[in-house]
């Protein structure tokens, strides 16, 4: 891509309600990591890769997450956006900003801290189709969300999917087409993106960006929390990072 193309926006999904650690903080999208809310450690991640704008998709106590943040973060222009469903899956929460991005964005979890080589990888990235997913074949669970790719293709996706060969990160870089793919599995009744990128995927539509080596902690419990906080802190060499 030409370097005036590249992508310079981003769609941050933090309308969820975070049960599993419901036990440590009543709201995780804002609980402090190290001294940061966790939103804000995204979004400072989002800045370093070369992020301009982004917009939020906000659902279980969006307001104070609005109050949290504004409208101008570490030299961000952030937007939000209301997703009325979304208790019913992720994939509701993404298909809620479907009128507000009109060209490629780089799309990521509000909840999953990285670096931001990932991102920048992403945007450097030389695609020729509407969907490139970061995955990784090493630092992974088995918790993860499974893929399979061949020759850079994607072509399956799922918690248990046999075989596999990496897991989803959960960043992606999205043409404005996705939200098409989502809207037809929406009208199936499903509700994760998952659904969306297996649809993308049969139609040969996704590739894949190799980030294996590139630190990321998708943090959905106390142990997820413990591993950012020691991630986080040999990033910075110290216990707290720079606020805005």
């Amino acid at each position: 891509m030409d370097e005036v193309n590249k992508t310079t926006q981003a769609l941050v999904l933090a309308a969820g309600k975070g049960n599993r650690l419901k036990d440590y903080t009543k709201q995780k999208i804002i609980h402090n990591i190290n001294g940061v809310p966790l939103l804000g450690i995204i979004l400072q991640g989002l800045k370093e890769a070369g992020i301009q704008s982004v917009v939020v998709v906000i659902g279980y106590e969006g307001n104070n997450i609005q109050q949290e943040f504004g409208n101008n973060y570490f030299g961000l222009d952030i937007n939000y956006v209301v997703a009325q469903n979304w208790e019913k899956g992720n994939l509701h929460s993404f298909l809620a900003a479907k009128d507000t991005l009109k060209d490629n964005f780089i799309l990521c979890m509000g909840d999953h801290i990285f670096d931001s080589k990932i991102v920048k990888d992403l945007i450097n990235f030389n695609h020729k189709r509407s969907i490139v997913l970061a995955i990784d074949r090493v630092g992974y669970s088995s918790d993860d969300t499974k893929v399979l790719e061949q020759d850079g293709i994607l072509l399956n996706i799922g918690t248990g999917i046999t075989p596999s060969n990496g897991v989803n990160t959960g960043f992606f870089l999205c043409s404005p087409k996705m939200f098409s793919y989502a809207q037809t599995v929406a009208k199936q009744g499903k509700a994760e993106l998952d659904d969306c990128i297996r649809v993308a995927a049969q139609n040969k539509d996704t590739q894949v960006l190799d980030v294996s080596g590139h630190y990321w902690v998708d943090v959905d419990n106390k142990e997820d929390l413990e591993r950012a906080k020691m991630v986080l802190a040999k990033k910075f060499g110290k216990t707290e990072q720079n606020k805005k």
